[in-house]
């Protein structure tokens, strides 16, 4: 794919999503006994394939995840994805550790959606808002499966937004992942909203 986005444009795309998590951190902190502390390090724009690949998880790995569609000035789809251990340790350190580990599965579902609802609309409302875009967001639904199961609806044709995201916890350090998929047209509305985006913050710096 041409015209991809500049060094420049990636660290402000990287930095909104940043404030997004930041957010997401304090609605956690409120709802759960330990304090949260998320961070991204970086955005890539890559293919559904590579972006399969830098997940690490192998093709028997059992992934839960969350998924939520959007539409609007583009459309898509946002998963935030863990191994199932990964998952099943972050809604135990969550929840306090209250619950013996036979218990957490049951527990694991809405939990983990509850913490994808919040995670992933903190980052939509943040990114919408800097970029001036209009998007409706659908309910958010669990998956469990290997990594086909879980990108079942997109094709090996469309784009992620490829996210690391560290959970620090104070007993814990967590990795999971976001993707927001989207078509080609998709991905280059969304990459021109950056672009306006970035010309808007340095002219006025230069002004």
């Amino acid at each position: 794919m041409k015209d991809n986005l500049s060094p420049l444009e990636i660290d402000a795309l990287t930095e909104i999503f940043n404030i997004g998590i930041g957010r997401a951190a304090n609605s956690l902190n409120k709802m759960v006994s330990q304090p949260v502390d998320l961070t991204i390090p970086k955005v890539e724009i890559v293919s559904n394939k590579i972006a399969k690949s830098k997940l690490k998880f192998s093709s028997d790995t059992e992934i839960s995840a969350v998924i939520q569609r959007f539409e609007g000035d583009f459309k898509g789809q946002a998963l935030l994805m863990f191994s199932k251990e990964s998952g099943l340790q972050l809604v135990s350190t969550l929840l306090g550790n209250k619950f013996p580990p036979e218990a957490l599965s049951d527990l694991e579902q809405d939990s983990l959606v509850e913490i994808g609802n919040v995670i992933l609309n903190a980052c939509f409302g943040t990114v919408i808002n800097f970029l001036k875009s209009s998007i409706k967001i659908e309910m958010p639904e669990f998956i469990q499966g290997d990594i086909n199961k879980v990108y079942v609806y997109s094709s090996e044709n469309d784009w992620s937004l490829y996210i690391k995201v560290k959970f620090s916890l104070p007993d814990d350090n967590i990795e999971g992942f976001i993707s927001f998929i989207m078509d080609i047209t998709s991905l280059e509305i969304f990459q021109e909203s950056v672009r306006k985006f970035v010309f808007g913050i340095t002219n006025k710096s230069e002004a």
